[in-house]
């Protein structure tokens, strides 16, 4: 089942790196919470993503798709799976974090679960917040050339 995630979310991770998922986030995974999750560190920012098993299995059937004989595509599935492994969530609709990964990325108390379309990631708050800091007008111009809104610069001479 394809599902989408939405919302971000302020939660707490005890001691033994779980941390209790909000009932709405909870909500959105039931459809496909009995298909587990995996969880890996970020190949580009400071934090940790979680996907679904079947969005995960879709990952991994492209990554099957390059030759293994090509040392960079070996490079980049090593680096990309780094820190894999397989997570549930429990009864109580916790989440625990692996020691080792909570460590990686610096999470402490104070997490973020961020939802990124099919996955989620999760940071530590004050990482976090200063990830998504940035001025308007930067924000505007990263906007632009995402969404592909830039008008060409036309010639007026």
């Amino acid at each position: 089942m394809e599902i989408y995630f939405f919302g971000t979310y302020d939660c707490k991770a005890d001691a033994k790196g779980r941390v209790k998922l909000p009932v709405t986030l909870l909500n959105q995974m039931t459809p496909i919470r009995n298909e587990g999750f995996v969880i890996k560190r970020s190949m580009y920012d400071n934090c940790l993503e979680l996907y679904p098993m079947g969005e995960w299995n879709t990952v991994m059937k492209e990554l099957n798709t390059k030759s293994r004989y090509e040392p960079e595509n070996l490079e980049f599935i090593r680096k990309y799976t780094a820190g894999l492994r397989p997570v549930e969530i429990d009864s109580t609709g916790r989440l625990l974090i692996p020691k080792n990964l909570i460590t990686t990325v610096g999470i402490t108390k104070d997490v973020v679960l961020a939802s990124i379309n099919k996955n989620l990631e999760i940071w530590d708050k004050a990482l976090y917040e200063e990830s998504i800091k940035a001025p308007a007008e930067e924000n505007a111009k990263l906007a632009r050339k995402v969404m592909g809104n830039e008008k060409p610069k036309e010639d007026v001479s």
